[in-house]
């Protein structure tokens, strides 16, 4: 039987879109499924509803802001939170938090896990920020590579865990009919679906996605650009969406803004463009996957790139090349061509295969619990 944990605390920057987020979400439903008492911070945001449907707490607090002032007051409320509900392990996601954990905890050490979710700027002063607790968790290999190198991590505190995915939520076979009559378009496509953060450069992809498309139209009439995100950028992105419906003369692009309903425009989708955990979303849904996004283009995701790719989490930060409109048209094309269908069914089968043998929540959160056990 699972020993019972102390309360836990799950401390992130904040719950909208995104890939942390996601996995912060999945992972404290799973852990109260198993009987343990959780409770989740951040700065808050429009995931926050999926945690009260398992009658998870939830508590705002700033952790999101770089400035002096908001960061002083998210560590007196760390500080409150960690009293009132009598945490007994603190597991941080991404910079911010952990280094306000490692403050609150100072004067009353509790045992402190972090998750590095990607990589990060590890000039000076920002490598001094990092902090690593008693166990740091790295989503990749690439991630624990970069931990211990540019960061300076102790290598026999690094554990390699991928994110864990809802494979029951994010599966082939949902019912489309609700999408198509909500935006009162055709089952016929192709359809593109592009999902991510529409903020700084992670909207570089949805920019070059938009300048492709008319390739991709020429070639396969009638085919339809969804992008699903929303940030500083999603003005300019829908700005970019009217532009080119009018030079097509129809609505081949949709920026629907940020969408929760996530796997039902995956099994809509006749290819996702995407990276990390979207992109492995897409897989789980049984979706051919072409890798776009952080560190710019990796290309069509075929079953025999499938390891090699999980070692940058499926992103394009090993290997990648910068996004260029033409490359992603011609490959989309490619993959989309009827005689392509043997291709596209035989990605989609082995996609889900891979998530659901590798990277299911119940078997992450197993892998999370034996090094929570580690430092209890």
């Amino acid at each position: 039987m699972q020993k019972t944990l102390p309360p836990v605390l799950l401390a992130a920057m904040a719950l909208d879109l995104g890939g942390a987020e996601t996995h912060v979400i999945s992972l404290a439903r799973q852990l109260r499924r198993r009987g343990h008492s959780v409770v989740v911070a951040s700065a808050g945001g429009r995931l926050v509803p999926l945690l009260a449907e398992m009658g998870i707490p939830h508590v705002e607090i700033p952790m999101a802001s770089r400035s002096p002032v908001v960061m002083l007051r998210a560590l007196w409320r760390l500080q409150q939170l960690i009293t009132e509900h009598r945490i007994g392990l603190i597991h941080a996601h991404a910079r911010i938090p952990a280094w306000l954990v490692s403050l609150a905890i100072r004067r009353r050490p509790v045992p402190f896990v972090t998750t590095y979710h990607g990589t990060y700027n590890a000039s000076f002063p920002w490598r001094y920020l990092s902090t690593f607790g008693q166990r740091t968790i790295a989503v990749s290999e690439d991630v624990r590579r970069h931990l211990v190198g540019p960061l300076g991590a102790p290598p026999d505190q690094v554990r390699v865990i991928p994110n864990g995915f809802d494979t029951e939520a994010f599966r082939p076979g949902l019912d489309i009919g609700p999408l198509l009559t909500e935006f009162g378009v055709p089952a016929t496509g192709p359809h593109l679906v592009h999902a991510s953060r529409l903020t700084d450069s992670f909207a570089d992809t949805a920019v070059a996605l938009l300048a492709a498309l008319p390739a991709i139209d020429r070639q396969l009439p009638g085919a339809r650009l969804w992008l699903l995100g929303d940030g500083n950028r999603a003005a300019e992105i829908r700005r970019l969406t009217d532009e080119t419906n009018r030079l097509l003369g129809r609505e081949a692009a949709v920026a629907p803004g940020l969408v929760v309903d996530v796997p039902r425009f995956f099994n809509l989708a006749d290819c996702v463009i995407a990276v990390a955990r979207t992109a492995i979303e897409g897989m789980a849904c049984g979706r051919p996957v072409v890798i776009a996004g952080e560190g710019g283009y990796r290309g069509v995701l075929t079953p025999e790139l499938i390891a090699e790719y999980a070692d940058a989490n499926f992103t394009a930060r090993v290997g990648g090349s910068p996004l260029n409109p033409e490359t992603i048209a011609a490959d989309i094309v490619s993959l989309l061509r009827p005689e392509a269908a043997p291709l596209r069914q035989r990605m989609g089968e082995a996609g889900r295969e891979y998530v659901v043998k590798n990277l299911s929540i119940e078997a992450i959160a197993a892998q999370i619990l034996e090094v929570y056990a580690e430092v209890l």
